[in-house]
């Protein structure tokens, strides 16, 4: 089942005196990119909450967000004097409104309200980790359903570009007939004696240059191959990249062999299919 790369779910939960806001975002990435912004009191379980992370999403650029407010009947016993005074000789540069004004905004910031480790227990940030788990889990629904959208979108691009080789087949039937009428008539023009023996052998290597088969079968068989890996295991996202490379390279040679203005049609529209197929597959796990 495909997935995509990109999610959002955010929650507010309560452990003793703090509210705890979680945020996780998902946005595209080559790799397994991960940044955390967490609280001086749950710095110490960075690498415990990357890997649980990572275990899951598997890629993408992944950030969580948690960020700490101490509740209303507590915050008096906690103001940080320090980050206070710093917040307000700061505003002082920018603003020179009255210092009771500048309070109230310096007691809105970050850091206003200090928090102490022993303010979160074992079971406070077990339940931090529990909630964790819940948005990495909602991350992973929006992604599924993201996944099928894009999923659908891949089949009706590849049928596009399947649809396409049919068509190819039944102009190439006639393309080398056309091509070796076409070079009978210009050698009649010139009125010349000719090898015939010679001729069918310079012929038969005219054609074998322009024949495409081989270059159909091949792309045909890279298309199967796509398809069948649209329901594999995750993550996929790579191997479908490199797939659509080699069916990149099979179209290019087709156009580039077919010589025939007909096809070269159908191939600037596989072309054009395959590039939105690119750019879903940016966006796949």
């Amino acid at each position: 089942m495909i997935q995509s790369m990109t999610g959002y779910c955010s929650s507010i939960i309560s452990t003793g005196k703090i509210n705890h806001t979680i945020e996780l975002k998902c946005l595209n990435s080559k790799y397994l990119d991960l940044n955390l912004k967490l609280p001086h009191i749950l710095k110490q379980k960075e690498f415990e909450l990357k890997k649980i992370i990572g275990n899951k999403l598997f890629r993408g650029k992944i950030e969580l967000l948690i960020t700490n407010e101490i509740k209303k009947e507590n915050k008096k016993a906690v103001l940080s004097s320090k980050n206070i005074k710093n917040y307000i000789n700061e505003l002082k540069k920018i603003n020179s409104n009255d210092s009771e004004d500048l309070l109230k905004i310096a007691l809105t910031l970050p850091g206003a309200y200090e928090v102490s480790e022993s303010d979160l227990s074992k079971k406070d940030y077990k339940k931090i980790e529990k909630e964790i788990f819940n948005l990495i889990e909602n991350v992973i629904k929006y992604r599924k359903k993201e996944g099928k959208e894009i999923c659908v979108d891949l089949k009706k691009k590849i049928q596009i570009i399947e649809n396409k080789i049919q068509e190819i087949k039944k102009l190439d039937s006639k393309r080398i007939e056309n091509k070796k009428r076409k070079i009978h008539r210009e050698m009649d023009k010139l009125n010349l004696v000719i090898d015939k023996n010679r001729m069918e052998q310079e012929m038969i290597y005219y054609i074998e240059k322009l024949d495409i088969n081989e270059e159909i079968i091949r792309l045909n068989s890279h298309l199967k191959l796509f398809r069948s890996e649209l329901n594999n295991k995750l993550p996929i996202g790579k191997k479908l990249g490199f797939i659509s490379q080699e069916i990149g390279r099979e179209i290019n040679t087709l156009g580039a062999k077919a010589n025939d203005a007909h096809i070269q049609m159908m191939v600037i529209e596989m072309k054009d299919s395959l590039e939105k197929i690119k750019e879903n597959i940016l966006n796949i796990l």
